[in-house]
């Protein structure tokens, strides 16, 4: 294979989970996918499929791990778990719905809202911490599968870092830039020698109609 190949990455946010319906932090919580999102995840999975994908690599959390089986199960594809490819932790606020974690701390909470780098609840990952451990997982997934058509099953927070990653923002640019891609939905990107990224498509979620 030519040393330029192009490596195609299919990212793709998990289907709804509990924490997006309730109104939570997700972060390393094992919360599962409801039945929305479960319809979310069969439409994304036919969707992909039709891309003929070669590898699927997921995080290894319960909402991403779920989506990446049912685009296994339609592609015919086992799914290889990949834990850099996590939710960013945010320690006690973990599994807090936004109303509660507002209430126990009303200003940090009110600076997590502007996106100030600085506002981090006990135990939570910065997002320096983030964005390198995301980074890296992308990096890794681009080298193991060169050439090929990897999907990429992860978290809204986390597909942020990757985008930074591939647009060259650095970790901690804090609110500058900002996107926040959609459940089940779909982005395109391409990787070249140099390193050089393409983003093809981003956020496309045509596929979702009818799962409502």
């Amino acid at each position: 294979m030519a040393a330029d190949a192009a490596t195609t990455l299919f990212w793709v946010r998990h289907g709804e989970a509990d924490n997006n319906r309730e109104q939570r932090f997700g972060g390393w919580s094992a919360l599962p996918l409801t039945d929305r999102g479960r319809r979310q995840a069969d439409a994304v999975a036919r969707a992909v499929a039709a891309l003929a994908p070669t590898a699927i690599v997921a995080s290894d959390l319960a909402r991403a791990h779920a989506t990446a089986a049912a685009i296994g199960a339609a592609a015919g594809l086992e799914v290889v778990a990949e834990p850099g490819l996590r939710e960013r932790s945010l320690g006690v606020f973990d599994g807090l719905r936004f109303a509660e974690a507002e209430a126990a701390a009303p200003d940090l909470y009110a600076r997590m809202l502007a996106r100030d780098p600085t506002a981090i609840p006990d135990g939570a990952e910065t997002p320096v911490m983030v964005h390198d451990r995301v980074a890296a997982a992308i990096d890794r997934v681009v080298a193991a599968h060169h050439g090929g058509r990897v999907v990429v099953v992860s978290h809204g927070i986390a597909l942020y870092h990757a985008f930074n990653h591939v647009c060259g923002i650095p970790g901690g640019a804090g609110g500058r830039v900002f996107t926040l891609v959609d459940n089940a939905s779909l982005s395109w990107i391409e990787h070249r020698a140099g390193p050089r990224w393409r983003i093809v498509a981003w956020n496309r979620i045509d596929h979702l109609a009818g799962t409502e």
